[in-house]
């Protein structure tokens, strides 16, 4: 597993593959790009950091909030809809280096990039282990949009931020996942779903344990109602052995055997009687009664009720003695080692099939686990929080003001029904007809894949996070050609992909990854220089 907090450079040289077969990809694509700009008389290094939210970035950086554009349909694109932290690291860099604000853009973008896909390469080595770790990095970086990538866009950031948040959570550093989600809550409204896979899974850790520790007393209660019952009736039939052969020498056994010709057998009998009820009784393995009823605190009474029983019938000499009682409860105590639920944090199954147990997120009975839990649950949602209820007072529209501004870009959320009519007007001609079809696969595509990632039992993070991107996504009434960049942070949507890659040959996966990347590459550079991403 990926340590980066103990051992940070054994954790890179892990990562080191996953990086480095990143950062060819993403070497590919810009040589693409500035071939093929430089064909057409363009700047590649213009198209990646002054156009479109680029260019918005930057006056954030510059100028700081409050400028805005009126469009003639009354329209308003206010800066305000952009959130902070990205402006914020330009205006840093450029500060403490000779880089304009265009500039500190670009290499924030660039060692985001790297940071995401160790994120990302983070997150699935820890589920699925490494070579599912590169697969899944390297899929990041093929996809068709992955130029967005090394543009001075906020996508990278925020990916980067929400793969580590999400990793923190998997290995039960709350407070680390609480910071980081806080961040990605300043970098974009898509925050809102790290923010969720920190609650989610957090409320599920607490209930787990609730749980465990109910189902933990109701067990301890009965069993010790029935080995209560079990010491009680021993020694019950101790005694009762102890009365039938110490009667008085006028007894009927006593009586009767002599009277038979057979009072020696009977003496005999007697005594192997009571020696065999004395044993039964107090010889028992150390699990049974006399130690289940010792570890609910019962048993010193049931080691002196035992020792009692024992010296009315066989006398001080005994095989079993209390210290050995004390061992066998010291072990009967003792915890076993916890293991993890895979839905909820532990390890999937890996690229062979194998399910390894894993501990849950947090998941134990330290006062001080649920205190960190609580405090990275509390400090998630504070980025998001903060910036749309400063936007509600920069507008003076109160804590929706935010959405009113998301409404002067024709922003907004509305279930996938404006993007549903937007595929439905494609099949009004023939050649756009083809647009639609192929958006409706895309479509079904991604939900396939969320399907497959929940039947596979991917952590519940995960789960929860690719969900709420995805939801955002789709259902958001925006600029209908961003969708393919909205859900590129969405990366855990392929990681049945990079577990169908880590099963092949090493052979084959390279030759498709390679494909891929071409093509991508392609795409990217026809992208960049044609409408590009909106």
């Amino acid at each position: 597993m990926t340590d980066l907090v103990t051992r940070p450079g054994r954790a890179l040289r892990r990562a080191a593959p996953a990086l480095l077969g990143y950062a060819a990809v993403r070497a590919l694509g810009l040589l693409t790009l500035a071939l093929w700009s430089a064909a057409r008389d363009k700047s590649a290094y213009t198209l990646l950091t002054a156009r479109w939210d680029a260019l918005w970035y930057t006056r954030v950086a510059e100028l700081g909030y409050g400028y805005e554009v009126r469009l003639p349909n009354g329209d308003v694109h206010s800066n305000l809809a952009f959130f902070p932290l990205l402006p914020w690291l330009e205006r840093l860099l450029s500060a403490l280096t000779p880089l304009s604000y265009a500039d500190a853009g670009f290499v924030v973008s660039l060692l985001a990039s790297l940071a995401a896909a160790w994120g990302v390469f983070a997150v699935t080595d820890h589920v699925y282990g490494g070579r599912a770790g590169v697969c899944a990095v390297l899929l990041w970086a093929v996809l068709p949009v992955g130029i967005v990538q090394s543009m001075a866009y906020s996508e990278s950031l925020f990916t980067a931020l929400a793969a580590w948040s999400l990793y923190a959570v998997l290995t039960g550093r709350w407070v680390t996942a609480g910071l980081l989600a806080s961040l990605a809550g300043l970098t974009r409204p898509v925050g809102l779903a790290v923010v969720a896979a920190v609650w989610v899974t957090g409320a599920a850790a607490f209930l787990r344990e609730r749980r465990d520790r109910y189902q933990t007393t109701t067990t301890a209660g009965d069993q010790a109602g029935r080995e209560t019952t079990t010491v009680v009736g021993a020694r019950e039939q101790s005694e009762a052995a102890t009365a039938d052969c110490e009667q008085e020498p006028g007894g009927e056994i006593a009586t009767v055997a002599p009277e038979q010709g057979l009072g020696e057998a009977a003496t005999v009998a007697c005594e192997r009687d009571r020696s065999e009820a004395a044993t039964a009784d107090c010889e028992q393995e150390p699990g049974q009664a006399a130690t289940a009823a010792y570890q609910r605190g019962q048993g010193e009474a049931a080691s002196v009720a035992c020792e009692r029983d024992r010296s009315r019938t066989e006398g001080p000499s005994s095989g079993w003695n209390r210290s050995a009682a004390d061992a066998g409860g010291a072990r009967a105590v003792g915890h076993a080692p916890e293991t993890g639920t895979a839905s909820l944090s532990g390890r999937a199954p890996d690229a062979e099939g194998a399910r390894t147990p894993s501990h849950s997120p947090g998941v134990g009975k330290s006062g001080g686990t649920r205190v960190r839990r609580a405090l990275g649950m509390a400090l998630a949602p504070l980025g998001t929080a903060a910036y749309v209820l400063w936007v509600g007072h920069r507008t003076g529209k109160g804590p929706l003001g935010y959405l009113d501004v998301q409404a002067g870009w024709r922003n907004g959320f509305d279930g996938g029904y404006a993007f549903a009519r937007f595929v439905g007007d494609k099949f009004t001609s023939f050649p756009s007809a083809l647009a639609g079809a192929g958006l409706i696969v895309g479509v079904a595509l991604i939900i396939w894949l969320y399907v497959i990632c929940v039947r596979q039992g991917q952590p519940l993070p995960l789960l929860v996070y690719a969900g709420v991107v995805t939801a955002l996504a789709l259902c958001a009434s925006s600029y209908f050609g961003s969708k393919p960049r909205l859900l590129m942070p969405a990366f855990p949507l392929l990681l049945p992909l990079a577990l169908a890659l880590a099963r092949a040959r090493t052979r084959r996966s390279a030759a498709v990854v390679a494909a891929v990347a071409v093509a991508s590459a392609l795409y990217g550079a026809f992208w960049l220089n044609g409408s590009g991403p909106p």
